[in-house]
């Protein structure tokens, strides 16, 4: 039996910057994965380094990420391939716009500026490549990407080189609570006993609520992702347009990695994915609509995460509703990688019984309707 301070379940992001803070707080950690950490969503989504159009729920975290992006070498020993490129989204119709304007003023009476309304002409500078309908757009030029493989490496190896203790192929079948605590059980006979537990499983995050009776309205999807070959540069800023799906940037070397949130086939029985075809041409053709360029290009490769996905696209960050000491962080939708630094940071906090820097209200499970939050019975 093992017996760490604190027990995190999932070494992706959230599981890592989580024990990464609580180690550099003194805490033992033990950090639990039921594959190999960077299998799944943390390594293989699309590293966008975004405050621009959060949920405004977000924005109070996602700012203060944004900040130690930019500090990552400090916090990690690497800058994780962070460019600081900016991120436009652009509104092609006045519609779009109207949107896209009321939400920066939204943004503004929120006491944050980080995002700028502009018009069609500076979204041509910013973007001379783009030749799809534009009425203007808005941008956060402090934005960017990095490298989530690598972004996910580098917090592990400073979660590790601070005492964390990573368990890999470490997959949980079982956990009791009594007088003392939490034991959580794998499959291998493997056993750690704690008083506090961090839920950090992402796209599994349901399963492992569901191990000591919460439900969390957590599904999960695999979102596709593909990459082109390498092509001169004729792309600074990663590009997203208001009212349609399309993540879009030119990496260092001058590949070009396309996103948008289409689905792929997904089996959570064999935990496998498929990309379907239909999924790559309709993002194919939302490309060739606005960077006609791409016609020159060659798709190398395509792929899935498997995400956690919540119906409102708010994370849960939440203690257990009816066991003490046990904390959900999981369902970040697709989007928690830039909030991750923070996260860590937060959750330390809540894991400490200490009040976060943040309100974590809005993440709560209270959001949810009562039938939502139904304890699972027994067997």
């Amino acid at each position: 039996m093992n017996y760490p301070d604190i027990i995190i379940i999932g070494a992706g992001l959230m599981g890592a910057s989580s024990a990464l803070n609580l180690a550099r707080d003194g805490k033992k950690v033990v950090l639990l994965e039921k594959e190999s950490s960077g299998i799944h969503a943390s390594a293989v989504n699309a590293g966008g380094v975004r405050r621009l159009n959060r949920a405004f729920a977000e924005i109070p975290i996602s700012a203060v990420a944004g900040e130690m992006w930019h500090q990552l070498s400090k916090i990690v020993g690497d800058d994780c391939g962070f460019h600081a490129v900016g991120q436009v989204r652009i509104g092609p119709g006045e519609r779009e716009m109207k949107l896209l304007s009321d939400r920066v003023a939204q943004v503004e009476a929120l006491g944050f500026f980080h995002e700028e309304l502009i018009d069609a002409k500076e979204v041509k500078r910013l973007v001379p490549a783009y030749r799809g309908s534009c009425r203007g757009g808005i941008v956060a030029r402090s934005d960017g990407f990095a490298q989530p493989a690598r972004t996910l490496r580098a917090f592990i190896s400073a979660a590790i080189s601070e005492g964390v203790e990573l368990h890999n192929r470490c997959r949980i079948t079982a956990i009791s609570n009594d007088k003392d605590g939490f034991i959580v059980k794998a499959g291998d006979g493997r056993q750690f006993r704690s008083e506090v537990v961090v839920n950090c499983a992402g796209a599994w995050g349901k399963h492992i609520a569901a191990l000591i009776g919460d439900d969390l309205p957590i599904e999960p999807a695999a979102l596709t992702m593909m990459v082109t070959g390498r092509m001169k540069r004729f792309l600074i800023p990663v590009v997203g347009i208001e009212g349609q799906k399309l993540s879009f940037k030119q990496m260092a070397n001058g590949t070009v990695v396309i996103g948008g949130a289409h689905r792929a086939a997904l089996d959570m029985k064999t935990e496998k994915n498929t990309v379907k075809v239909s999924a790559i041409k309709k993002s194919s053709e939302t490309v060739m609509q606005h960077f006609p360029i791409m016609a020159k290009s060659i798709i190398v490769r395509c792929w899935a995460g498997i995400e956690g996905m919540v119906a409102d696209g708010l994370p849960i960050i939440a203690a257990s509703p009816d066991m003490p000491g046990f904390f959900h962080v999981c369902g970040f939708s697709a989007h928690g990688f830039q909030l991750s630094p923070m996260i860590g940071r937060l959750v330390a906090s809540l894991a400490q019984a200490k009040k976060p820097e943040l309100s974590l209200d809005a993440f709560s499970l209270h959001r949810f309707n009562k039938s939502s939050r139904t304890r699972i019975a027994d067997g």
